[in-house]
């Protein structure tokens, strides 16, 4: 009857502590959409070329270091841009912008929302450009983000983030591009 009575008062005392949401060692895997939006008239000072945005999957791995602190790789599939003058496309070029960002979580691991902000470095490649866009040189470059997780339970969840990313890079060896994205990832993940 004593062993009955600790049993169910262990219980009890374990089912009222509330769970860690983010412990040393987690791992949380996302997928959803990525959207990568150029600024506005990057290239030239007339504002007639521009760079057209892409949606395509995304996808982000972190690794929690501490409860707070969390290391993370973002990656996608190729983003293809068109490259446009006076409303006319006159050349295509496609990339990959792999971000590694190491990012702080401030709240207690008892809150369901879980924001974020982090600070990386990230690697732009540029391949199969055509039209005028001959050759466009690889960018490595500062990326800052911001977002928040929604813990739908111990496992899944939702998320909303954005970066800021430093992309430039020279168009043919010889004119300045200033590309500089705004990416916004919405999409869910689980955590394991």
């Amino acid at each position: 009857m004593n062993f009955l009575k600790t049993l169910l008062a262990t219980a009890v005392v374990v089912s009222a502590v509330p769970a860690m949401a983010y412990e040393a060692g987690d791992i949380m895997v996302k997928a959803g959409a990525v959207t990568v939006s150029p600024k506005s008239n990057p290239v030239s000072a007339d504002k007639t070329i521009e760079i057209e945005s892409d949606t395509q999957l995304g996808l982000t791995l972190t690794y929690m270091v501490t409860p707070q602190v969390g290391v993370e790789v973002l990656a996608a599939t190729p983003f293809k841009h068109d490259i446009t003058k006076s409303g006319s496309t006159i050349a295509t070029t496609k990339h990959l912008p792999p971000t590694v960002s190491v990012q702080y979580y401030p709240l207690s691991g008892e809150s369901v929302l879980q924001p974020y902000v982090g600070l990386g470095l990230n690697h732009t490649f540029f391949f199969e450009e055509d039209g005028v866009a001959n050759h466009l040189d690889k960018s490595t470059g500062l990326a800052f983000s911001a977002g928040v997780n929604y813990d739908i339970d111990e496992t899944w969840l939702l998320n909303i983030a954005v970066w800021k990313i430093d992309i430039d890079s020279k168009l043919n060896g010889t004119t300045d591009v200033e590309i500089d994205p705004t990416v916004v990832f919405l999409g869910a993940g689980y955590k394991f």
